[in-house]
């Protein structure tokens, strides 16, 4: 089952430590830096449209609202999913919750994101959906790209990229995240992403991944041509293969913290790659490259592609 190619250099977020996350700048980022694969989050809006934010609530640490707009003030922090689309274009999601961990994010535009939220209509730092970044994506590596100065390179490199998507869900606070899961049967929010996927022709492109393992089983029942990862928080597994497995899933994406040559030797001897998240440190990302992973989610894919670079792995 393990058939990972080359090194997955995979974006968290876009590239978080540079522009501000899950929005087109940032994805704009880490397809400039060459990544292999972007990372992020999928909720659903009020109307049922898969929206790319982490946080199930708004709230003013990322997000202000736009001049003129009449959705709820962030301060308040609505639910993502008491809102619809509409309500939802009324923020920038533009700020820097954390600018201790990165100082060097900034919010300044970026040509790509730019020309192409002017034809589409919107804010280039807007709440995404997932339909636009797939959009984005076909845009950074045709024409547009090409106008924006993007090389024949990146442009290749952005058309052959993979993207993670983490569909978000917190079974204890269903309230918050609109959680219709029942049982093993998919959702609206495992539907609605597929569809969305199915619509943009990336299903051999896109990877599903989720901490409820169930959601990712049922993406798996509805889209058997979708790849589909397990992500692990803070624990280590007795027996990670099996916990995959079960979850009818392709691919182990743990916590860094909680992963050793161990773990990783078991599953690479049943045929299942690792990804784990989310590493920013150079002497981390050394020593799970000397482990043999394949693949590390990081913020600030720029500094890591230059480690693989001297290590001569190809991403």
């Amino acid at each position: 089952m393990k058939a990972m190619t080359s090194f997955e250099l995979q974006g968290h977020r876009g590239a978080r430590g540079l522009r501000p996350e899950n929005t087109l700048p940032a994805f704009e980022v880490a397809f400039d830096l060459g990544v292999s694969s972007i990372e992020t989050d999928v909720h659903l809006t009020n109307d049922g449209v898969p929206v790319l934010i982490h946080d199930a609530r708004i709230h003013s640490g990322l997000c202000r609202l736009r001049l003129g707009g009449t959705a709820p003030d962030p301060a308040h922090q609505p639910a993502v999913r008491s809102l619809s689309l509409a309500e939802l274009r009324d923020y920038r999601a533009d700020r820097n919750p954390d600018p201790g961990r990165f100082p060097r994010q900034v919010a300044t535009p970026t040509p790509l994101a730019q020309l192409f939220a002017e034809r589409a209509d919107i804010d280039p730092y807007g709440v995404p959906t997932l339909a636009e970044l797939f959009a984005f994506a076909q845009a950074y590596a045709g024409q547009l790209g090409a106008q924006a100065g993007k090389t024949d390179r990146q442009r290749q490199k952005a058309n052959r990229l993979w993207f993670d998507l983490e569909l978000k869900r917190m079974p204890f606070h269903a309230d918050r995240i609109g959680n219709d899961f029942q049982g093993d049967a998919p959702a609206l929010l495992e539907a609605q992403a597929v569809r969305v996927v199915r619509d943009a022709g990336f299903v051999r492109r896109t990877r599903v991944r989720s901490f409820d393992h169930r959601s990712v089983r049922a993406v798996h029942q509805l889209e058997p041509g979708l790849v589909t990862a397990v992500l692990i928080a803070e624990t280590a597994p007795v027996n990670p293969s099996e916990l995959v497995r079960q979850a009818e899933a392709r691919i182990y994406c743990p916590d860094y913290r909680f992963l050793d040559l161990i773990q990783i030797r078991q599953l690479h001897a049943e045929g299942i790659p690792v990804i784990p998240w989310t590493v920013n440190e150079s002497a981390d990302w050394l020593q799970l490259l000397d482990w043999g992973v394949d693949g590390i989610t990081t913020d600030y894919p720029g500094e890591l592609a230059a480690v693989l670079k001297e290590r001569g792995i190809d991403f």
